[in-house]
């Protein structure tokens, strides 16, 4: 199993941060005659017995920010070890033309161009024995290879265009360009898949959102103050050196505050009912401290942040681990940007 059972597990389940990333633009592979942007074939033949999730997994270092990916687990997430249940059959939801695989030595990543417009993608594959190199067309349900644990699933048209992204030069093209997967599953097909996206009732979609950055606001990712403003914070460099303010999977009422590393070790935390929410924090607030929460070790305190955002681009941070209280930075507090 890859990531970490830790308080992970609880607020975004575990799946391993591909260091296949993808492409930086668009693939140069033409789409097939008769390519449509719509699937209508479930890549899992039968994830009745499983899970899928929205767009939004928090599993830092890898998905520090929201993944701009879901998800077909082949165990429920409702309770138990998301993982096992052997190799499945995965099937091409459309018709594509193969536009790249990557293999990093230890998963391969394939995507596959459907229209001029939209492309959708696997990623923790095991491809087929042959036939799968760029430029080859794929038919909608055709055998594209299998899936040990995790499928990913991922999908972007270029007439799309997140806007909630207040510097989308840290992020790759298929990010700023990523839409839900199950929106374009044809019917009645929409719906079974729907009703087995892990995602609270209350929830206003099943799709699930990743730009949530708000200007003037905590809410949403900062980068350490040393990385470069460009995609590279996408990928492992970047990864370490991420924060992010954002919100559960599952859950999105719940505030959750994803550390990637370098200000205190990867992992994902929740904070108290009373504490302010990152969307209502701004320089007029101060210096704000959070209780780290794990609801995984009987919501015990994993350590304080204290964080102030000093302007609209830029904030004070610094993490006491093990700390139930903290009244003021240190020498080891660190500047982040957006």
């Amino acid at each position: 199993m890859c990531g970490l059972w830790l308080c992970v597990a609880a607020l975004g389940f575990v799946s391993c941060g591909s260091t296949a990333t993808g492409p930086s633009s668009s693939s140069n592979v033409a789409a097939p005659p008769g390519g449509v942007a719509q699937f209508s074939v479930s890549p899992i033949a039968d994830p009745v017995t499983g899970s899928l999730t929205p767009l939004g997994n928090l599993n830092p270092p890898g998905h520090t920010v929201p993944s701009d990916h879901v998800y077909f687990y082949p165990q429920s997430l409702a309770g138990g070890n998301p993982f096992g249940g052997g190799a499945r059959t995965v099937y091409a939801p459309a018709k594509g033309a193969v536009s790249f695989v990557l293999n990093n030595g230890s998963e391969v990543k394939v995507g596959f161009q459907a229209t001029s417009t939209f492309l959708y993608y696997f990623d923790h594959l095991t491809p087929r024995a042959s036939g799968l190199a760029v430029g080859t067309i794929v038919e909608a349900g055709e055998v594209v290879g299998t899936a040990a644990t995790t499928l990913d699933l991922g999908a972007w048209d270029t007439s799309v265009t997140l806007s909630g992204l207040i510097s989308p030069e840290r992020y790759p093209y298929e990010t700023l360009h990523c839409v839900s997967p199950w929106k374009y599953f044809t019917e009645p097909l929409r719906s079974q898949l729907y009703a087995k996206i892990y995602r609270a009732p209350t929830a206003a979609d099943k799709d699930g959102k990743i730009d949530v950055d708000i200007p003037g606001r905590l809410a949403g990712a900062w980068y350490e103050s040393s990385l470069a403003k460009n995609s590279d914070s996408a990928g492992p460099n970047g990864w370490p050196r991420t924060l992010a303010f954002v919100y559960d999977m599952y859950d999105p009422s719940i505030v959750r505050i994803s550390i990637g590393g370098t200000i205190a070790p990867a992992g994902v935390w929740g904070i108290d009912d009373t504490a302010p929410r990152p969307e209502n924090v701004s320089t007029a607030n101060g210096l704000v401290a959070y209780r780290l929460r794990c609801p995984f070790q009987t919501n015990a305190t994993y350590g304080v942040m204290l964080v102030q955002m000093v302007s609209d681009a830029e904030i004070r941070v610094e993490v006491f681990v093990g700390a139930t209280s903290a009244s003021g930075f240190t020498s080891n507090a660190l500047r982040y940007l957006r």
